[in-house]
């Protein structure tokens, strides 16, 4: 789907990136604190995780639901 000039839709995709790039960027990190426990990592990647999932089923939900953006992606 191109580019939807509904603003919903484009709220919901910035959130989901912001979620995205918080998710990754916890995997990916090279910090000089204290390791986190493997229990707590395991813990904070699955809330990152989550809000990274709800914020995708989110934005696709919208985009099946909104006329704006059905009518865009035709």
């Amino acid at each position: 789907m191109s580019e939807s000039e509904c603003p919903t839709y484009k709220t919901l995709k910035d959130r989901e990136s912001r979620a995205h790039a918080a998710w990754t960027s916890f995997l990916f990190r090279k910090d000089v604190k204290p390791p986190l426990s493997a229990k707590a990592k395991r813990n904070h990647q699955k809330k990152e995780m989550e809000a990274y999932e709800q914020a995708q089923k989110a934005r696709i939900a919208h985009a099946k639901a909104c006329p704006i953006c059905l009518s865009k992606g035709q």
